[in-house]
């Protein structure tokens, strides 16, 4: 069998596969990480930071920093130092809800697409049209000295590094004295002229003022600088620049730092880390202040950290992405800096965005889930101790993105599907099993502990393998969906059959 390795999105939990018992039921059904109906943070299974999106297709991608959780010789969670970071998490929605984990982009290291980069954080997605077909470029930084670029002609890869080195460094013009040369955002404009903003840190003394953050144009080919980059007059700016254009309006938006003086909070109502938009009418600036739009996750949340942020419009609404630390609540390891992503909703007035508030609730759902199409396993809305992978299978070329329980009562949620009035009447499972034919998985409505079981697998093997299995009745209207598994059952994926 054909593997892309390494895949394996690191586990939230210390639990490893062990051997198959008996089937599921409502006394071992594991407890998830976040409510059960609960929509941020959006996944709980791994980190993953630094939250940038693209719109494509009438789908929504999300790619962010691989955060990893790092130990002690004694084993114990060590404050995340982010050097072990050189993996990208993607993960995308056609509805906001219910989301599917893609492979991994393992962007820098040895084992990397771009070899010469150490890290890869904080990326930036931007599709455009090339040649007549549609071209993806994938930001990145390398720690926080430099910024690479990789290409696909898909959302989801293929990638490769097109220039082979870095696209800015300390020795592009205009860089040597910014303390961090990280967090890239790309702009194109309605004119097809792209710009990329970057930057961060606080020089000693110039907490008000610090000049690092940085825009230039970009070439035509996207991985190339049609002119040296020039320096924005931002107050306070720490990090995490962005930029947007809404009513003809350019706006940009960025992260202040922890250095906010108690005149600026009074005369420009902002405070540390937080996120605040400035607006102007050309796209490299100058930017006149508006306000604070995000305050730090921790003033919702109880746990304070560095704060990260994408604006993006979705079939008429806005959004904003960010991160917060809630995951590392629930695991009892309070402000090691590992950090999980959110979705909200931004409101408008006046053709401009009102204050945003981070909810644990998160966004509603946009449409309905069609049961009735294949959706891969590593799709749901919520689960419990579940790891995500991919495989490619043989004669095949797309990946099997699939789930796996760790522990007999694991399980994954799926919301929000809409039987219609004529229903289904059976499910096609595509599994396999640790130990063949002892491994079963349950099928429940609208709770993973009192929810209606509507059918079990009960055959399966070593290998994926395609099952139909009847269910107890015919299943209509919008439902919640459950899958329960036994310790090493993997579910590659599922339909709904009328």
């Amino acid at each position: 069998m054909k593997r892309r390795l390494p895949v394996i999105i690191i586990l939230l939990s210390a639990l490893t596969l062990t051997t198959c018992l008996s089937s599921p039921n409502t006394d071992n059904v594991v407890r998830s990480l976040k409510p059960l109906n609960s929509h941020n943070p959006i996944m709980t299974h791994t980190f993953g930071a630094d939250p940038t999106v693209l719109v494509y297709k009438d789908r929504v991608y999300i790619y962010m920093t691989g955060d990893t959780l790092e130990y002690d010789h004694y084993l114990e969670v060590k404050n995340n130092s982010y050097s072990a970071i050189k993996t990208l998490r993607v993960i995308s929605s056609a509805d906001l809800v219910n989301w599917v984990y893609h492979e991994p982009i393992i962007a820098a290291g040895e084992d990397g697409i771009a070899k010469w980069a150490g890290r890869s954080w904080a990326p930036a997605i931007i599709c455009k049209e090339m040649n007549g077909k549609d071209k993806f470029f994938l930001y990145f930084s390398n720690n926080a000295n430099g910024i690479g670029v990789l290409t696909a002609d898909s959302p989801l890869g293929p990638w490769i590094d097109p220039i082979g080195k870095a696209l800015i460094s300390r020795q592009t013009p205009n860089c040597s004295d910014i303390p961090w040369v990280f967090d890239p955002a790309v702009f194109v404009n309605d004119d097809g002229k792209a710009y990329i903003y970057f930057g961060g840190g606080v020089p000693d003394g110039k907490a008000a003022d610090p000049g690092s953050c940085r825009v230039a144009a970009l070439g035509s080919d996207m991985v190339s600088l049609a002119g040296d980059p020039v320096k924005l007059a931002i107050p306070f700016f720490f990090e995490a620049a962005l930029m947007n254009k809404i009513n003809g309006k350019y706006v940009f938006s960025y992260c202040t730092n922890w250095s906010v003086t108690s005149e600026a909070k009074n005369s420009l109502k902002i405070d540390n880390a937080v996120i605040a938009i400035m607006t102007g009418n050309n796209p490299m600036g100058p930017f006149t202040f508006e306000r604070t739009l995000f305050r730090n996750p921790g003033s919702f949340f109880g746990i304070w950290g560095n704060n990260h942020h994408h604006i993006f419009e979705f079939k008429e609404q806005w959004y904003l992405a960010y991160h917060s630390q809630l995951i590392e609540q629930a695991l009892d390891i309070d402000g090691k800096g590992y950090r999980a992503p959110h979705l909200d909703i931004i409101k408008m007035n006046n053709g401009m965005y009102e204050s945003v508030t981070g909810t644990g609730k998160g966004v509603d759902q946009v449409g309905k889930l069609n049961p009735f199409l294949w959706h891969q396993g590593a799709t749901n809305a919520n689960s419990a101790d579940v790891t995500f992978a991919s495989l490619i299978l043989p004669n095949s070329s797309k990946p099997v993105e699939y789930a796996s329980a760790l522990k007999t009562g694991s399980w994954i949620g799926i919301f929000g599907a809409d039987f219609t009035e004529q229903g289904a009447k059976s499910i096609t499972i595509n599994a396999r099993a640790e130990q063949r034919g002892k491994c079963n998985m349950e099928i429940r409505l609208g709770s993973p502990t009192s929810g209606e079981v509507i059918g079990v697998l009960k055959k399966n093997s070593a290998e994926f393998n395609n099952y139909t299995v009847s269910l107890n009745k015919t299943i209509t209207g919008v439902q919640d969906i459950f899958f329960i598994l036994d310790s090493g059952f993997s579910l590659g994926g599922w339909q709904f059959n009328e």
